[in-house]
């Protein structure tokens, strides 16, 4: 079935409207709300191509996101990314879920626990009665968690922006830009492969998720900056906001979470070969998501969108660098060139991510430095790698 560009807008739109946007924004605000913004743009331009060439690879090639890689990275290299894809669908299952109960805590004082209990439930529900083509309820919750947000800056309209205290370095705040939409990126092709075109894929996938999320990060710092450093979660909880704002956060929630849950079993029925069911995937990785919002660390949120970065920063360069420049297609279970430059490129950003904070100075972020670098040794590699089996093939 074909998915209306409009439609296509609001999917991408309503997953990018959500807390967990909200709450990252808010740590950019020891960055000051005029460089606050500019990270805030200039990660959501690098992340947001990204995921909208993703987008288009799918439609072009008309398979599902995971497997679309796999005229590059060879069916072993399928099979690993699409199993990296599943772990951190898992965890942002479990962020979303913890996230909305920690709203829950602060306005209503139910317990974490509870919470967790009742947004985890309530996916599992979603998987059980809906599926992937119940746009018009996202839809709704677009609207309604859109309406919200502009609630929450009306409210805290006039008085001064507070200066609030950190050690968030520019280089650090684009990753964090950067990190959100590239998570969305080995499940976008999952629905644009439904897209009316080729250029709607594109266009109506990038706008759609660049306008919300900003505007999402944008609440987050704003938010910070006018209560002294509150993120949103904390916020709810000092104005007691009541039931009405929070039905609206838990059907936000399930709707981007089960988006989550679906294309984790999208890609665990991409790369196992056994036959499955996928509602017993959507029940299965529901089940786990639940679980897992007991266990994750939320204290280490920034260090898991780092790891998201890592991952899959240098796998897409090397996919897009061949599929759309160097126009080849590897027929082998594993592209060995592929996987050295991943291995090169995820070295790389962790480096940076931890250790080249000077190289800030230079616009050299992370994200940056891996795309060069990835980009400058694959094909060198891979000309070499031809070079050796024409000597000893």
């Amino acid at each position: 079935m074909k998915i209306k560009n409009s439609t296509l807008f609001l999917i991408w739109a309503g997953a990018a409207i959500s807390i967990a946007e909200v709450y990252t924004g808010s740590l950019f605000a020891p960055l000051g709300f005029t460089k606050g913004l500019l990270t805030i743009f200039l990660g959501h331009i690098i992340g947001t191509l990204f995921f909208a060439l993703g987008g288009l690879m799918s439609y072009k090639l008309k398979e599902p996101a995971i497997e679309s890689t796999k005229g590059v990275l060879g069916d072993r290299g399928m099979i690993f990314i699409g199993f990296l894809n599943v772990l951190q669908l898992i965890g942002w299952t479990a962020v979303m879920i913890i996230q909305s109960a920690k709203a829950f805590n602060g306005a209503i004082g139910m317990s974490t626990s509870l919470g967790i209990f009742i947004v985890g439930v309530s996916v599992l529900v979603w998987t059980l009665f809906f599926d992937s083509e119940a746009y018009w309820i996202n839809n709704i919750a677009v609207v309604l968690l859109f309406i919200l947000t502009i609630f929450v800056v009306a409210y805290l309209k006039g008085g001064k922006i507070a200066s609030v205290t950190g050690d968030i370095s520019f280089s650090a705040a684009v990753e964090l830009a950067v990190a959100m939409p590239i998570s969305w990126l080995p499940l976008v092709g999952d629905y644009t492969i439904n897209a009316k075109d080729g250029k709607s894929s594109f266009i109506y996938t990038f706008a759609g998720y660049f306008i919300a999320s900003c505007f999402m990060y944008f609440i987050g710092l704003y938010v910070a900056l006018k209560t002294g450093g509150k993120d949103i979660i904390s916020y709810f909880a000092s104005i007691k906001t009541g039931v009405v704002p929070l039905l609206i956060i838990l059907l936000s929630t399930v709707t981007t979470t089960f988006m989550d849950v679906y294309s984790a079993a999208v890609s665990t029925l991409s790369i196992v070969k056994a036959k499955l069911s996928r509602k017993s995937l959507l029940i299965i990785y529901s089940i786990v998501g639940l679980i897992s919002a007991y266990l994750f660390p939320m204290d280490n949120y920034q260090n898991f969108l780092y790891a998201i970065g890592s991952v899959f920063i240098p796998a897409y360069t090397v996919v897009f660098e061949d599929y759309f420049l160097m126009k080849s297609k590897s027929d082998k279970l594993l592209n060995v060139p592929a996987a050295i430059s991943f291995i090169v490129g995820a070295l790389t950003y962790n480096y940076l991510t931890y250790f080249g904070g000077y190289l800030s100075k230079w616009f050299m972020t992370p994200t940056i430095g891996t795309i060069i670098l990835t980009a400058i040794i694959y094909p060198v590699i891979k000309s070499l790698n031809k070079r050796e089996e024409k000597i000893y093939g």
